[in-house]
This record gives C-alpha cells, sequence and structure tokens, in this order.
C-alpha cells in the first residue's frame, strides 16, 4: 500500500487504512497515511506484517485489487434488475424534498440530507458519518459523526474540497452507535464495502495467537459493520482547499472565505454568499487547482452505494440512482409519506447524458501502478 498507492501519488487520502489499523503502525499526517512506529525505519516498514502478518489495512484500500468495479458481483450477487454504464441498479429518477427547512440549506434537491433526517427521526440509524464546515477553517469540511437533526442540517451541502469522512466511523464506536448512515464520494465508499465484504479468514495463518487474531479481525470489520446505509455522492473530482479556496477565491478574487455560505458546480462554478449574492467562476479556473489524486479514481457515480445521488445536469434536483434493495425499500417509503417530489429521468435528458458522459470518462482514466495487472481496469 504504501509503494503502489501512497509513493505512486494514487491515495485518495480517505483515510480508512489509518481507521482499520489494529497495531497503530500507521497515522493520518498532511492527509496521508505515515508509518509512526518506528522512525528510524523505512516508510512501508511494518513490524506486525513482517513478523506475525497482518495487512489490514491494505484489504480496506480503494485504490487496491480488487478495485471498485470488481466488488459490484460480490456485492449484489444474482440481484442486479439493471446493468449499465454507471453500474447495477433499480432505478433512476429525479427528485426534490418538500421540507423547506432542508430545501434552504440543501446542495440541490436535498434528498441526501432529508434522507438522513427521516431515518434518525425514525430511528432507523442512531448517527451518521458526514462532513460539516471546519469553525477553524471557512469553506473546509471536516468528518463528523451527527447523531441530532440539528447537527445533520449543519452538514448539508458540498464545499467541494476533500474531507475524510471515513475517519468519522472511529465516533460510531466511542458514542456506541451499532447503526449509522455513511455519507461520501465513490472512494469513500469503496472502503467501506471492502471492510463490509472482505473474507477476515485469511487473518488465521497459524503463527497468531487468538488475541491478534481477534483484534485484527474487529478492526478489519468492525468499522463496516456498523455501516446500515451508504449514500454514495457523485463526483469527479474535487479541489484544493490552499489552491482553490485560499490562493484563487480569496487572494486572487478577493472574497473572504467567511463570506461564502455555500457552492455549486453546474458547467462553472456557483459561489453563494451569506449576503444573498453569488460569483461565477469558469470551471476551467477552478479544474487547475484539481487533486492530482482523483485522476487515479474509475466510479464517478457510486457504483458500490444503496442510493447514490447528485445535481449533475440539473438545478434545485437530485438525480437518485437506488442501486440496492434497502435503498429502494426507504425511497418509497419517503415518496408515500409525501417527502419527495417525483419526476422521470427522462424529463431530464441532459442530465442523463452528462451522467453517462462522465461515468465513461471515468472508467477510462485509471492509471496501472507498477506491479499490478493492467486487464483489471475496467474499459467501457
Amino acid at each position: 500500500m504504501m509503494n503502489e498507492v501512497v509513493e505512486f501519488g494514487s491515495c485518495c487520502e480517505c483515510g480508512s487504512c489509518v481507521l482499520v489499523c489494529p497495531h497503530n503502525v500507521i497515522d493520518y499526517i498532511d492527509g496521508k497515511p505515515k508509518q509512526v512506529a518506528k522512525a528510524s525505519a523505512a516508510h512501508d516498514y511494518c513490524g506486525i506484517s513482517e513478523g506475525i502478518g497482518c495487512d489490514v489495512c491494505a484489504q480496506v484500500c480503494p485504490r487496491l485489487n480488487p478495485r471498485e468495479f470488481e466488488l459490484a458481483d460480490l456485492l449484489y450477487g444474482a440481484d442486479q434488475p439493471l446493468k449499465g454504464a454507471f453500474g447495477v441498479y433499480r432505478r433512476v429518477v429525479v427528485a426534490r424534498c418538500t421540507d423547506s427547512d432542508v430545501l434552504g440549506r440543501a446542495q440541490d434537491g436535498g434528498v441526501v440530507t432529508a434522507m438522513l433526517r427521516w431515518a434518525l427521526e425514525r430511528g432507523i440509524i442512531d448517527g451518521a458519518a458526514v462532513s460539516v464546515a471546519d469553525p477553524a477553517r471557512p469553506a473546509q469540511p471536516m468528518p463528523k459523526m451527527v447523531t441530532t437533526v440539528d447537527e445533520l442540517l449543519t452538514s448539508a451541502g458540498s464545499w467541494y474540497t476533500y474531507c475524510p469522512n471515513n475517519l468519522a466511523l472511529a465516533d460510531a464506536e466511542r458514542l456506541g452507535l451499532e447503526r449509522v448512515a455513511f455519507v461520501g464520494v465513490p472512494c469513500q465508499v469503496t472502503p467501506v464495502r471492502k471492510m463490509q465484504l472482505v473474507d477476515a479468514s485469511y487473518l488465521v495463518n497459524g503463527r497468531k495467537k487468538e488475541k491478534h487474531i481477534e483484534r485484527q479481525t474487529k478492526f478489519l470489520k468492525g468499522y463496516g459493520a456498523r455501516v446500515a446505509l451508504n449514500i454514495g455522492l457523485l463526483c469527479t473530482e474535487v479541489f484544493t482547499y490552499e489552491g482553490l479556496m485560499v490562493e484563487k477565491i480569496e487572494g486572487e478574487m478577493g472574497i473572504p472565505l467567511s463570506d461564502i455560505k455555500k457552492f455549486n458546480v453546474k458547467g462553472k462554478v456557483l459561489i453563494y454568499k451569506h449576503d444573498g449574492s453569488m460569483v461565477e467562476m469558469k470551471l476551467k479556473a477552478a479544474q487547475e487547482y484539481a487533486r492530482s489524486e482523483c485522476h487515479h479514481c474509475g466510479d464517478f457515480s457510486a457504483e458500490l452505494a444503496d442510493i447514490s445521488c447528485g445535481g449533475v445536469g440539473a438545478m434545485d434536483w437530485t438525480i437518485t440512482i437506488l442501486r440496492t434493495p434497502l435503498g429502494e425499500e426507504l425511497f418509497n417509503r419517503m415518496v408515500a409519506e409525501g417527502l419527495f417530489e417525483v419526476r422521470p429521468i427522462e424529463e431530464f435528458e441532459n442530465s442523463m447524458k452528462v451522467l453517462l458522459r462522465l461515468t465513461n470518462k471515468q472508467h477510462l482514466r485509471v492509471p496501472v501502478p507498477p506491479g499490478q495487472d493492467a486487464s483489471r481496469v475496467r474499459v467501457v
């Protein structure tokens, strides 16, 4: 992992490897996993792996095989009603919540925030791993496990800079939460699914004491076992905070970051300010600050989520891909309660065209790291 991912430059900074490390060998430093167990040792040194064996961190890494597109059959099995360019799904619809409070805070149609609120209020989940605005760094998100509606509402909207939402799962255990929702971009949903799907029997190798196997199994499987609902956010790339926010928007454009209420991207970057005004920026200008790590991701539409959501090609509506029976059931229950206004995807022809174009483009752009098999990178 340290060589084929971190040194290669493909580490997405999700923090999942640090989250699941059973022996405190690595820590999350400057957005990357770093070996902290022995300062004098090489960056890829792990005495546990070289001794009794571990490899838990690599098992959940979204950049190592099996990749996101190799996990679909394992996740969905024979239950694949429809399978297209953007993965397995049951239905694609366009939705908007009917709650004005949520809509006033939401990115587009408010589907994600409304669903989390509904699930919290009905006890379907007891928390949600999301990102919220960092009070110390304006326009920068940070991971948080929210457990109340008030906390949840502060998480509505997107900032388009990276936030390691997976690290919020550490608080699920600390708070004693058993059924949480996880909200993240594709490279964050994938490691959660890996935690849930990986066969932990490989840990039994004849060299370990039972207590070592128990500890490694707990860290490998425990966090994923607490995730009861995966909501994926459509994502092609995000931008660096120092570049886009500090250098471009605050420095060059002269907009104090504390004045910004939210962002959106609709073929251009829309910067909404607290005073009600809105400033536009050409998307091409923002893309100069896109993270290079995002160019190693082959999943635009969060193909392993229960529900995938995004505002691609639509203003004030959410393109909603219902993938699993669970995702479809929860969505249908909310529709039955009058909490969503739903329209067929056929009415949003441009959105479907953009969805397909960005999905296919992203499938094709994954570089092959040294030592990996090029045939395992999907081509469509």
